[in-house]
């Protein structure tokens, strides 16, 4: 099924964006009437920057996808546990190394990519137009660059918007034809940057309403951290039922209320402190044993605690060997994550008087903390998109954090052990993270 799949959508994508064709414009922003921002949003659109020489030409819509699959509305992700690729002579692999997340809410994002591998989002474009997800191998970044100046100089101007010599004019003042391949590259950067700055959250879902119907506050304050502010707002609400005040909705009910509770509390649920209102994200990196959940599948309990990673003199970061999906055939390859990017003297995450040693080591398997907004848009889960269902997030949780008790996750998170919730809180979990989803169609 997967074949037939692969090879409707490959015939599509050559008819549809072979000859410079565009698909209609999706998704509504408050923006989406400026010169740069719909610059932006048909460059995204446009597969023609994907390399010629694979099999599966594509966009960056093509990962990040709002209404144009027959399955139903996505938060601009796919539906893929890891997106797919175009396979190559070289490298015939045809999943990509993660999990495609949201890029809603993108702009209040300080790092990109599960790894943080970019700090902006102009470098995530230029090495989105000249990486792997359009089918690029690692080596090829001028070709790419080179192609996609190619593409912007060539084209024919077939659509409403006309050439993109002429919007490129209108937008940056600027003749492409007399412009070299580094500057387009970069004004190709700012147009897409922009527009995805545009994608965004409304902040209007049932938990949202249900926090403006009861007066309490979005998030914390600016001397105040995570568990703190979670103690503080289940408080609040407490004193509001003690009065017989506390305000519940249709679409915010008592189920969903117990779930905020468990969700809130530092001593059950323990989620808020990485999770954190508003965004319902720290934009930290935190190890909750996924990577190595993956590897274990593949290589038995405890192999994870006995693979070799080098110290922070001697290894060159990022590492092809761990910056891949660990297979039965290859048992020295696994993805660790934000350890690849991690700066070791400027990390905001750097203990005092940690060593480096120390530091990369305590980096080990993390990855960026996703928002919990809008999941019913998003799935399947994790970075390796290894669970589909809210429910088996709940059930992964109860593990990991069991392990961590036991002292069983390498280098995981702290705060994991922390996490207490049981079976008997997982449908009223479920419930309040599904008062966090929106109506994204406007």
């Amino acid at each position: 099924m997967k074949v037939l799949v692969l090879l409707a959508f490959s015939l599509f994508a050559v008819v549809a964006f072979g000859s410079g064709w565009e698909p209609r414009v999706l998704g509504k922003s408050e923006t989406a009437g400026t010169p740069i921002i719909a610059l932006g949003e048909r460059l995204f659109r446009d597969a023609r920057f994907s390399t010629p020489k694979g099999d599966l030409p594509a966009s960056c819509s093509d990962c990040h996808l709002y209404d144009q699959d027959p399955q139903g509305m996505r938060a601009y992700a796919d539906f893929f546990n890891r997106s797919w690729v175009s396979s190559r002579t070289g490298d015939q692999r045809r999943l990509g190394l993660r999990n495609a997340p949201t890029i809603l809410d993108v702009a209040k994002m300080p790092q990109l990519h599960y790894d943080g591998e970019f700090s902006s989002l102009e470098a995530l474009v230029k090495g989105t137009i000249s990486g792997r997800p359009m089918g690029w191998m690692p080596g090829e970044e001028t070709e790419a660059f080179n192609h996609a100046r190619s593409v912007v100089l060539n084209d024919k101007g077939m659509t409403p918007a006309g050439a993109y010599r002429d919007q490129f004019q209108k937008v940056f003042n600027v003749d492409v034809t007399t412009r070299g391949r580094d500057e387009i590259v970069n004004l190709i950067a700012k147009a897409v940057a922009e527009y995805c700055r545009t994608l965004k959250t409304h902040k209007d879902s049932a938990y949202d309403q249900f926090v403006a119907l009861n007066k309490l506050d979005h998030g914390p304050s600016a001397i105040e951290d995570a568990k703190a502010f979670g103690e503080r707002f289940i408080a609040n609400v407490a004193q509001l039922e003690a009065k017989r005040e506390l305000r519940l909705t249709k679409d915010f009910d008592n189920t969903a209320l117990q779930g905020l509770k468990v969700f809130f509390s530092a001593a059950k649920g323990n989620c808020v402190t990485c999770h954190t209102p508003p965004q319902f994200t720290d934009h930290s990196f935190r190890n909750i044993g996924i990577s190595q959940r993956e590897y274990e599948k593949f290589h038995g309990e405890g192999s994870f605690a006995e693979l070799s990673i080098p110290d922070a003199a001697a290894v060159r970061r990022p590492s092809p060997q761990f910056r891949e999906i660990p297979s039965k055939a290859k048992p020295a390859i696994v993805d660790l994550g934000f350890w690849n990017f991690v700066d070791l003297k400027t990390s905001r995450l750097r203990r005092e008087g940690e060593s480096d040693d120390l530091f990369l080591q305590r980096m080990v398997g993390t990855f960026k903390t996703p928002t919990l907004r809008n999941l019913a848009y998003t799935y399947p889960y994790f970075h390796d998109g290894s669970v589909t269902s809210l429910e088996g997030v709940m059930a992964e949780m109860m593990v990991v954090s069991g392990m961590a008790r036991e002292g069983r996750v390498r280098a995981g998170d702290e705060e994991l052990a922390k996490v207490r919730f049981d079976a008997t809180d997982v449908a009223a979990l479920v419930a309040f993270m599904n008062s966090l989803n929106e109506e994204l169609r406007r």
